[in-house]
């Protein structure tokens, strides 16, 4: 199904944009945080686009909103347009940025970022030069805070993420190997980042809420490296949703009658360090600018509200 307009009728950047967040965010409360609108505001204008287009696009519940299918096609279809709007009003408007900033990202959205972000800004700002660092979320936080970097994309837990600094929920499972049908262990043998990660946090947490003994087999800084321990067999790790369901993965979600815990859903978000000797404020704000504006189209696939699921 393609969702056309008749020839006197457009679509409402700002709707699509409130809606293109909810996506993201998972719930309307958290859209109107980051939007500075109230809540009434943020429903009226996702009814106002639902009217527009004569579609359903969100389902309402307690825990947040999911995605119709026709919602689901409205996204895919514009995710392009939005993302060309706004990089055309930046090519346009922007004030000239220039100077070092020094961003970090973790390992799993490197891909993400590398693939239009980072680019564009290179391209389109030509006297920005990014320093990008790899580590955990723990980690890039500290550096944040002690001004080692400028800017930090990082996950956190749902109840220690910030509404205004908040990009995509992301959705954490239990992995274990594709071909694995036997009972989880008593003592569950887990793959593990280092303390700093956020993942392990809940993992753990989640482990001893429950009284489950576990222990750790396998660990490592690299998501790779996890994430091959866990195909392997060797272990069982917390894991992003779209990651696991990757085909080519080697790996499998736990099902919840396989004896694990439920898990808190976390947020993506940017966090920025105090301003420091020689840190250029317009450089730091037009990278983070653009980190915002790609996520609300261009979320890593973890990020996705699928149709017919819970927000």
């Amino acid at each position: 199904m393609t969702i056309n307009l008749t020839h006197d009728r457009t679509l409402d950047i700002d709707l699509l944009r409130t809606f293109h967040l909810a996506c993201a965010l998972g719930t309307l409360r958290a859209v109107a945080e980051r939007r500075h609108f109230t809540l009434g505001a943020v429903s009226q204008q996702i009814k106002r686009l639902e009217h527009q287009l004569g579609r359903t696009l969100l389902v309402r519940s307690r825990s947040g909103v999911s995605l119709t299918a026709e919602g689901a096609r409205l996204r895919a279809q514009s995710a392009t347009l939005l993302d060309e709007h706004d990089t055309l009003i930046h090519r346009l408007i922007d004030r000239p940025a220039a100077g070092v900033v020094r961003l970090g990202v973790p390992e799993e959205y490197v891909p993400a970022l590398l693939g239009s972000v980072l680019p564009d800004l290179a391209r389109s700002h030509p006297d920005l030069h990014l320093h990008v660092r790899t580590d955990t979320s723990g980690t890039l936080r500290h550096l944040v805070d002690t001004g080692t970097l400028d800017l930090a994309l990082v996950v956190v837990p749902e109840a220690q993420a910030p509404s205004r600094h908040r990009l995509w929920r992301t959705r954490p499972v239990w992995a274990m190997a594709a071909g694995e049908r036997e009972a989880i262990p008593a003592l569950v043998p887990l793959a593990l980042h280092p303390a700093e990660c956020p993942y392990r946090a809940i993992a753990l947490t989640a482990l001893e809420a429950a009284g489950r003994d576990w222990e750790t087999v396998f660990s490592s800084a690299s998501v790779t490296a996890v994430e091959s321990a866990v195909a392997a067999g060797l272990a069982i790790s917390v894991l992003d949703r779209a990651r696991v369901e990757n085909g080519h993965s080697g790996m499998r979600e736990a099902g919840p009658g396989e004896g694990l815990p439920a898990l808190p859903a976390c947020f993506a978000c940017l966090v920025e360090g105090p301003p420091g000797l020689g840190t250029n404020a317009a450089a730091v704000q037009t990278v983070g600018e653009r980190i915002q504006a790609a996520a609300v189209t261009g979320a890593p696939p973890n990020a996705a509200l699928p149709a017919g699921t819970g927000g």
